[in-house]
Formats: structure tokens, sequence, C-alpha cells
């Protein structure tokens, strides 16, 4: 008898068991400049991360040894990652935008002696942390494509990969028979909105039990029913692009098509029409924006058909999550006319009509969003979870998803409410801690070993998730009430031609907002407030948008909260937010500290002429 097939304990394991299983299956997918679409099948994926890992460890790479890796999304760097991992050692990306000293910085924290870059661009900015003297000095710099330098230590990944091809397998056989699931795969730097980044040290077990839980909730991509799709776009620097583009597929044996910039993601969609799509909630946003925009333009019958087809495709949609069914089981004639007329168009115009399974995370998402969506037959599961946690704690049930909740913890995984309302996590996929950082790993745990989100939560009455605040992020007014921005920043999202909203005011006597302007909204906004139609900063300085804001927000958020959250002041600024200026991270949620330091002038002239506030609520 064959003895009982193990299942796969690693995320290289994994990818060598679709390699035997499914050899010439397509596995990653990369673009070329030239608008070519190449791939890579399972099998060949394989062997370029053995010959990455072979080279690693003919140049003297070392079990345990961190590789920093930086560039855009690519094919390139999934299998510069697996070949780290499959040699044992530990891949630790850094974000294409962090400066010359941030970069720095994680090469010195992680110790890294190999630097994978994707282009010219990368390496210069490598180079010049050396000239600097602000790292240490690398052995080998490894470039996705070619680049010509007369530093004899840079060399293509081509090279890199014959290099290894020459090299024999026996040692690279034994680290990879010795790979156990309790060492540190990966090592994400959260993105140091305070204090120096923190190297986070995930482990293969605490991945492995996020993808088991993906094939829990999605059992069609295991059994056949669904093949595994999806669009890598978001930094790979981050956890929730890692879950994604790595965890997922190798649970799945799915396939990855690689964006290598995310002002292209609407186009790459279009082009591969996912089955899976992760959106943090700024991208749903902007795509509920342009859509909001489009559907308001038609009228007469052709506007009429639309919102009857929305209206009832969400009515069906409520139905189905009380029955506890997927949405092929609930196909009354009248949804089927709806997706018909208006509902499967419009998917199929967003390149979302094959989607199966719809995600958003990193940040809060508005409930109000989630419904939206809904109404055009795409259900938005929200999840929750840190870097610390792996990625995921909590995902919303897809067949009884409850927006405005994160859902459930997945299997293995526990939950309480402990002092402040603060959610405390204990699970296999809790991380280790910090690299080299003992004191702040202390912090991170409770004396009785449960994580410390920071975050504040509580239960509704069928045990899902709700998350309230962040114990860090309350604003504490100057009498002492506290209050938690991200619900009134709900409130105001909505408004037609808003952008994005921070609520401030700590230690103030009132609560005060920036706000910046959609910029795919600006003809609905300069209708609405009664205004022409102009250049984004000549509209945020417009006074008839400030009126029509002031309004909006009087109805739609004061008249819902206590008088002490209620926003007094407003400023309308004349650029979006954006990771480039400072007050979003890469994966686009708020860097509240960078904001309120940055726009410190506007902020202190909210509180420097008295209290006069937007109309009064009766």
């Amino acid at each position: 008898m064959a003895p009982k097939r193990t299942e796969p304990h690693t995320l290289v394991h994994q990818l060598a068991r679709w390699a035997e299983e499914r050899p010439a299956q397509p596995a990653l997918h990369g673009k070329r400049p030239d608008g070519r679409w190449v791939r890579l099948s399972w099998s060949e994926y394989l062997h370029r991360a053995r010959a990455v890992a072979k080279a690693l460890i003919h140049l003297g790479h070392e079990v345990g040894e961190k590789v920093v890796l930086m560039g855009a999304n690519q094919p390139e760097w999934v299998q510069i990652q697996s070949g780290a991992q499959i040699a044992r050692g530990v891949p630790a990306p850094i974000y294409g935008t962090c400066t010359h000293e941030q970069t720095a910085y994680i090469i010195d924290n992680s110790e890294s002696r190999f630097w994978f870059c994707d282009g010219e661009e990368q390496l210069l900015k490598l180079l010049e942390c050396e000239a600097r003297e602000l790292c240490r000095k690398a052995t080998k710099i490894i470039t996705f494509v070619p680049v010509e330098h007369a530093d004899e230590r840079v060399m293509s990944l081509a090279d890199f990969i014959h290099l290894g091809n020459q090299q024999k397998d026996t040692q690279v056989d034994q680290r990879f028979d010795a790979l156990t699931d309790d060492e540190t795969c990966l090592m994400i730097y959260t993105s140091g909105t305070t204090g120096v980044p923190k190297g986070v040290e995930i482990d293969h077990g605490g991945q492995i039990l996020i993808g088991r839980s993906v094939l829990r909730l999605a059992p069609e991509f295991g059994d056949g029913r669904a093949e595994y799709h999806h669009v890598s776009y978001l930094p790979l620097s981050h956890q929730a692009e890692q879950i994604l583009t790595n965890i997922a597929p190798l649970a799945v044996g799915g396939q990855v098509y690689f964006c290598p910039e995310i002002g292209l993601v609407k186009d790459f969609l279009t082009e591969v029409r996912p089955t899976v799509f992760l959106g943090v909630p700024r991208v749903w946003e902007k795509f509920e924006a342009a859509l909001r925009a489009r559907l308001s333009e038609a009228t007469g019958i052709k506007a009429r058909l639309a919102q009857w087809a929305r209206d009832t495709e969400f009515a069906c949609f409520q139905e189905q999550v009380e029955r506890g069914v997927r949405a092929e089981r609930h196909m009354p004639i009248k949804r089927r006319v709806a997706r018909k007329l208006v509902v499967d168009k419009v998917k199929t115009a967003l390149g979302l009509d094959r989607l199966t399974f719809a995600l958003t995370g990193s940040a809060p998402m508005a409930p109000r969003t989630q419904e939206f969506f809904a109404s055009l037959g795409i259900s938005v599961n929200d999840a929750y979870g840190l870097t610390e946690t792996s990625g995921v704690a909590t995902i919303s049930d897809p067949l009884k998803p409850r927006f405005g909740t994160v859902g459930k913890p997945l299997a293995g995984v526990e939950i309480r409410i402990g002092d402040d309302q603060e959610i405390q996590l204990k699970g296999r996929n809790m991380v280790k801690g910090y690299f080299k950082m003992p004191d702040k790993t202390a912090e991170l745990y409770t004396d009785d070993g449960w994580l410390k989100t920071g975050d504040q939560g509580a239960f509704d009455d069928e045990g899902n998730l709700k998350i309230t605040g962040r114990i860090k992020e309350l604003i504490i007014t100057a009498g002492g009430k506290n209050v938690a921005p991200v619900e009134l920043e709900h409130y105001v999202a909505p408004v037609p031609g808003v952008g994005q909203v921070v609520v401030v005011g700590d230690r103030q006597p009132f609560l005060s907002a920036l706000i910046t302007l959609d910029p795919e909204n600006l003809g609905a906004l300069a209708e609405a407030a009664g205004t022409q139609q102009a250049p984004m900063a000549e509209m945020a300085a417009d006074p008839k948008v400030k009126s029509f804001f002031e309004r909006e927000i009087e109805s739609r958020c004061n008249a819902k909260v206590a008088r002490y959250q209620t926003i007094k002041k407003i400023h309308v600024l004349p650029a979006e937010f954006s990771v480039d200026g400072g007050e979003l991270t890469a994966s686009m949620k708020l860097r509240r500290p960078q904001i309120v330091e940055k726009y410190a002038a506007e902020i202190d002239a909210f509180y420097a002429g008295g209290t006069k506030s937007t109309p009064a609520r009766a």
C-alpha cells in the first residue's frame, strides 16, 4: 500500500506539490513593456526558485539569513521570494517609495548582504545608500532585468539563475528537506507611522493556516468549480497582497497576473477578468465614485431601468443572505432580468464579470460602499487582521455577510475583548514578534499570551466582530470626551465630491475636518454645489463648495451623533492624499500623525479664531 500523502507544511512545499501535480499548467503571468504576456508553468516556477536558492547557497547565504527585495509587482518577485525560502532564508521586502534613510535602516536592521531590485532606479538608490555610508555593503545586487553597471557585484536575475543552475542539488535539497513550519519565511516591515519600522517575523505555519482558511471559505477553488485568477497590484511589501499573490494561490494551485503599477489596475482587470479581487477600501471607493458618476449620466427610461435593476439585485441579495445560500441558488426571474439588462453589463465593463470572491481589508470600509456593490452583484467580503496576525484573523462569511462587521475568526483563531474594548487574539497565525526588538515583542502580548491589536471592537448578536475604533487614534476633546474619528469619517465620505476626510481635534474644544476632493467626481460636485467645474485646486478654494460640504456634513453626520462628536469647521485641501505625499501608507491607509504634522497650519487655523461653526442643528 502506498504511504498516505502528507499535506505540505510550508509555502515552498506547496509549490513543489503543484509542480509535481500540474507541471505544465500556468502559475505566473507577467506583461512585458511591449504588451506581450509571458507565463511560467508550475514546473518552471519551481525550477527558477530552486536556481535562486542554489545561487544564494553557492555565494555563502546561511540558514535564516535575510535578503532584501524591492520593486514593482512582477513574476520575478515571487521567484526570488520562493527561492530565498527554499534556501531557508527570509525575504525582507522594502517599499519602493521608502527614502534612502528608510531603505538603509531595513538593510542594516535585517543584516542583509544579498539585495534584489527590479531595475536601474532602485539599483541606484541602493548604491547611493552604500556611497553615503547609510548602511552595510552588499555581497551581491541582483536586478530583475539586465542593467549595465560598472560595479561587478551587480548581476541580472537571468545570470543569477544561470549561476544557480550550474550548482549541484545536494545542499539545496538538504535545506528544503530540513525546512519546518515554525521557521520565519517572511519579514514584513511595518510602515512606521510612528517610530522606526519594525520587522515582523512571519512563519510558514501561520501562512498555511490562512491558506487553508481560504479553501474553507471558498471551497469552489479546491473542488474544481472555479479557477483562481488574481491580479497582483498592491505592493508585495505589504502582507495583504502577499495573501492573494502567494498564500492563497499556493493553497489552491491558482494563477497570478502581475500589474506593476496601481494606476494600470483597471486596464488589467478588463483584460484578465479575475475570479478573485482584493481592493483596499480606497480602491473600492474610487470604483464606486466613477460608477456613480457614470450612472448619473443616464436619463429617462435608461436611468429608471438602471435604478430598478440595482434595487432588484440588492433586494434579492438580501433574501439570499437571509437564506444563507450562494447567489446561483437564489435566482428568481426578476433577478435574472435585472442582471441581463444592467448588472452583468456593468460588471463586464469593470472586468469583474467572472468574479467569485471579492475582498477588502487593511482599513475600515463603509457599509454604504458594500451595499452599492451588492446592488451590482458584487458582495465584498471584509477581512480583518494585522501584519502581526500574518495578515488575517477574521473574514466575513460569504454566505451570510453582515456589512459593517469583519466577520468571524478563522478556524484556529480565538478572539476576546480586553480592557478599553481592545480586540485581543490567539492562534497559530500570531507572529513570533519583531526582529531584534525584544521589548516591543513583549509589549505586543498580554501576560497570558493574547496578542494586543490596539483596535477596539465588539460582537454583534451573530458573533461577527465590529471594529469600533483604534485606541491610539482616539481623539480626546478638551472636555475629556473620547471620539473615534472613523465613525464620523464614514458619515462624511459619501458626500458627492469628497475624496477623503480626516477628522481632527485632539485636546481641542471641538472637532474639525480636512477634506480632499475626488478628481473623478468634480462635475457632480460642481452641479451639487451650484458652481462651475474647474481644476481641483480651484474648486477646493470655491466658497460654494465649502458651503455645500458644510450643509451635507450637518445633515449626514452632525444630525446623527452626539453634540461633542459634531464637526464644526472644515478645510478643503487642493490635492489628494497620496503615498508620495506622505499622507498614505503603501496600502493606502491614512497616516494620521503625518497628516496632522503636514497640515498643522490649517489645523491651527481651525482653533485660532474662536468657535464659529457650521450651522447648529435644531
